[in-house]
């Protein structure tokens, strides 16, 4: 407990308001799914689907991220964040810049509000950056845990800047080459350079902690870093040049890098002394489970198969989906339970500890709910899966509607979290 609410974390009114605006997101998110299912169905450029990803990706996923690793950075690296007004002003300007994105978006209107958007979400991502190096420059810690997480703020970067350009050169064409390949290279270079190489960073260490793992060995995570790093240069420059072969060499690097991760977390589970997982351990175990899908279908996609000629439109939606849905989010939904209780835990009980009996950080959300949880989120995403791979928009509805209901049983305990009081003052 006291590793993740340290003495060096920062006040939770920087970190809570992360995690309401990301649920609350997650929550509309499910709604547009469950109300739009052809988004899902038609191919993966059009306004509905473009809108709904960044909205995912921008107001969800990397909103949660921002403020998990604001109470996480104190931990991994043990030295005070930089700048709780840089975290302030970075939410900000990426909550209105995500809504911004997602509304322009949705009308395919590539003027003034997509670009103003956009540029809320490049100076967010300028003010995290900033806050996350110069923290790191304080540290003494030079773990590779560290070095991921610096390298993917800088991937971070790397992709706001070339998503703004994307669409200026949708509006103003300068670049010769199609929007698709562009497309593809703004979001790998999210998808692998930003959220694969954080997830490893954080969860490297907080999963062995979570687990009581010990002795294990991290030469599998160096392989990891340097496979996916120089993997991503070389499909970023092959996808900019148009070259085929580069980009079957770039991915296969890039999974290699992903498997050796996966190997890592393993071991850890194998060597685990704390053998019962809690449910939000349970949660992110399924979610890398559901990794391992997105791994085959970008080879099957790499190589062109005859025998999928006819469904590489629908499993192209199928891999990206799989990505943020069925890995990311319910990664960040299982690993709320570990960290948001301890936050709130801290901040109400903080002078008492040790002077009476106090309930345990997991009494702080209903664990019934979270199970329910659970279950509705995997059939949901099964079903959705199953809506998208065979282009039935009832299926893709169908589950949007059962994971709306699992979302919304996640906020209930979000917000239950946040809003729990001290019952022995």
């Amino acid at each position: 407990m006291n590793q993740i609410a340290s003495q060096n974390a920062p006040s939770p009114k920087v970190v809570v308001p992360h995690f309401v605006f990301g649920s609350l997101t997650w929550l509309a998110v499910s709604l547009l799914i469950f109300f739009n299912p052809a988004a899902f169905t038609q191919h993966f450029f059009n306004p509905l689907l473009l809108s709904i990803t960044h909205l995912l990706a921008l107001g969800w996923m990397t909103m949660v991220i921002f403020g998990a690793l604001y109470q996480l950075i104190p931990v991994i690296m043990e030295v005070r964040l930089y700048s709780e007004r840089f975290a302030i002003f970075s939410f900000i300007l990426l909550g209105l810049g995500a809504i911004l994105i997602a509304y322009s978006f949705w009308h395919f209107s590539f003027h003034i509000m997509l670009f103003v958007g956009g540029s809320f979400v490049v100076v967010a991502v300028i003010f995290f950056v900033a806050n996350v190096l110069i923290t790191s420059y304080s540290s003494k810690k030079k773990n590779i845990e560290r070095i991921f997480i610096i390298t993917a703020a800088i991937w971070l970067l790397f992709t706001v800047l070339a998503g703004l350009t994307l669409a200026i050169n949708y509006a103003f064409p300068f670049i010769g080459i199609s929007h698709i390949e562009l497309l593809k290279l703004h979001s790998h270079a999210g998808i692998a350079g930003w959220f694969i190489q954080l997830i490893i960073g954080v969860s490297s260490k907080l999963l062995p902690m979570f687990m009581v793992s010990h002795n294990l060995n991290t030469k599998k995570l160096t392989y990891a870093y340097f496979l996916i790093n120089i993997g991503l240069i070389l499909g970023v420059v092959s996808l900019f040049i148009l070259w085929k072969y580069g980009v079957i060499i770039s991915v296969i690097m890039v999974v290699l890098g992903i498997f050796s991760y996966l190997l890592f977390i393993f071991e850890a589970f194998k060597k685990r002394v704390k053998k019962q997982l809690d449910i939000g351990m349970k949660q992110s175990a399924l979610s890398f489970m559901v990794l391992v899908i997105p791994l085959f279908l970008i080879l099957s996609l790499l190589f062109d198969l005859d025998m999928l000629k006819n469904l590489t439109l629908p499993l192209s939606v199928a891999y990206g989906s799989t990505i943020f849905i069925g890995f990311i989010s319910s990664l960040i939904m299982g690993q709320t339970y570990k960290t948001l209780p301890f936050i709130m835990w801290l901040k109400v009980y903080r002078g008492r500890i040790g002077k009476v009996k106090l309930p345990l950080p997991k009494d702080l959300y209903n664990e019934k709910v979270a199970v329910a949880q659970l279950w509705l989120f995997a059939i949901g995403f099964l079903l959705l899966l199953t809506g998208i791979s065979s282009s039935t928009n009832y299926l893709v509805s169908s589950g949007g509607m059962v994971l709306l209901l699992s979302v919304a049983l996640y906020n209930y305990n979000v917000l239950k979290i946040i809003f729990h009081k001290s019952k022995n003052k």
